[in-house]
């Protein structure tokens, strides 16, 4: 799906859950969608301040950052201190009931490539126990991503040991 067609369906998604999109919110959509990789607020913020002919607080900036988490749109990954688009945000339809066939985004595995700073997202059918295997030692989630580091298969192409 190209930028424009996921960036519709999002907004089709939330005309549906009547979420309010503001400009500023689908400025800021449209930020995201541009970017690849880790999405860092401040970031976000300075090309929210480049565009605005008035000065943009920083909590302006997280708050739009936080509507499209809950919209499922981004996940919020304390580990790499930043935002990354959710790769199955715009996978989900509405049927005549209303009910959606979307999966909770939250429970992800987050690979990050040290080299690029590319970013995947994977859904594992193993979350399920891996949950309970927490539950059985005690540990409790604080954030329902895991976050795996190494080294891209595109970098490993282009520099080979």
């Amino acid at each position: 799906m190209n930028p424009n067609q996921l960036k519709q369906q999002i907004l089709a998604n939330c005309r549906h859950h009547k979420a309010q999109v503001t400009a500023l919110r689908e400025q800021v959509l449209d930020l995201i969608l541009a970017k690849h990789g880790v999405i860092k607020a401040y970031d976000i913020l300075a090309q929210l301040q480049a565009a605005a002919t008035s000065i943009v607080a920083p909590p302006t900036a997280y708050r739009a950052l936080d509507f499209w988490v809950e919209q499922g749109v981004l996940h919020k990954v304390a580990a790499v201190n930043g935002y990354i688009v959710c790769r199955h945000s715009g996978e989900h339809e509405h049927h005549a009931s209303g009910h959606c066939t979307h999966e909770p985004h939250e429970q992800a595995i987050i690979l990050v490539c040290t080299q690029c700073h590319s970013v995947d997202e994977q859904r594992t059918h193993e979350w399920q126990q891996l949950q309970q295997g927490l539950q059985r030692t005690g540990f409790q989630l604080d954030d329902e991503h895991v976050v795996l580091t190494g080294i891209c298969q595109q970098c490993q192409q282009q520099n080979p040991n």
